[in-house]
């Protein structure tokens, strides 16, 4: 009875000191994909002005591809504008005037016309990326509130889409941290459409298991916004750009179709920046 006693003391005291695993990191990854593919990009962008609303041609681009079954978007600028007071579109992404009234809203659709996989081949697929360079140059504890107002017009979340996309660079190369929008741990959720909704502030904990550390950090599908801080300062990752991507197209029911994933969003917020505000 002493021995039995004391095993059963031991392992409470172990359960107490060891970190318990998050209750879906054994699970798969949200932007798991059943094809592989090479990047498919595009080269169309427009540099916005925040303050005139005026575009011109960007020199930026955008791909998503996939290994390993998991699927990975990025982008690359060799002349990025001046992140004070400008952003980028990629893709699909653009300003339009909000269904609701006020001013502009930004629009990404994601199409995958021919059907899942073909699309990846025979050039129907799309996608669209924003990009906003705020805090370009700060870590990621620096990043305090994360937020967005969304608007579905066609289509349901899934495959990882859409999410925040936060580009990271070292000495030794770019990686991305992903931010999901839904309901964990799918993230496959069909809002009501034609209806505004707001994320609330991904920056903190209580946003739940959403932060996906996993390029940095392997096997952290599924982190807290503390935890994702703590793999990338420990790594001494700094933030390039932070994206709101659109890019799931294939996913579901969304493909096979000419709206796939439509959506809008406003009230884009990174720290105390707030692009398309409400009005």
């Amino acid at each position: 009875m002493k021995r039995l006693l004391f095993s059963f003391v031991s392992l409470v005291f172990v359960m107490l000191i060891v970190p318990m695993a998050p209750v879906f990191a054994q699970l798969m990854p949200v932007n798991n994909i059943g094809v592989n593919f090479s990047p498919i990009t595009t080269s169309t962008s427009y540099n916005y002005n925040w303050s005139t609303g005026t575009m011109t041609v960007g020199t930026a681009t955008g791909s998503v591809s996939a290994t390993q079954n998991v699927l990975e978007s990025s982008f690359s600028d060799p002349t990025p504008p001046d992140p004070n007071g400008y952003g980028t579109f990629i893709g699909t992404a653009r300003p339009v005037k909000s269904p609701t009234g006020g001013g502009a809203v930004l629009y990404e659709q994601s199409v995958c016309g021919s059907g899942y996989p073909t699309c990846f081949s025979d050039g129907t697929f799309t996608f669209g990326q924003m990009v906003m360079y705020t805090l370009r140059g700060a870590t990621l504890d620096q990043l305090t509130n994360l937020q967005t107002d969304y608007y579905v017009e066609h289509g349901c979340f899934g495959g990882g889409s859409p999410r925040f996309s936060i580009s990271f660079s070292n000495p030794e190369g770019n990686k991305n941290i992903f931010v999901y929008l839904g309901t964990p741990p799918g993230f496959m959720d069909c809002p009501t459409p034609d209806m505004w909704f707001s994320t609330g502030n991904f920056a903190t904990d209580t946003a739940g298991l959403r932060w996906d550390s996993s390029q940095l950090c392997p096997g952290t599908f599924y982190n807290t916004y503390s935890g994702a801080v703590a793999c990338a300062n420990s790594l001494n990752y700094k933030i390039d750009a932070i994206l709101l991507v659109t890019d799931g197209g294939w996913s579901g029911t969304n493909a096979g179709n000419s709206t796939g994933q439509t959506f809008l969003f406003r009230n884009v917020q990174v720290n105390q920046v707030t692009r398309f505000p409400r009005q």
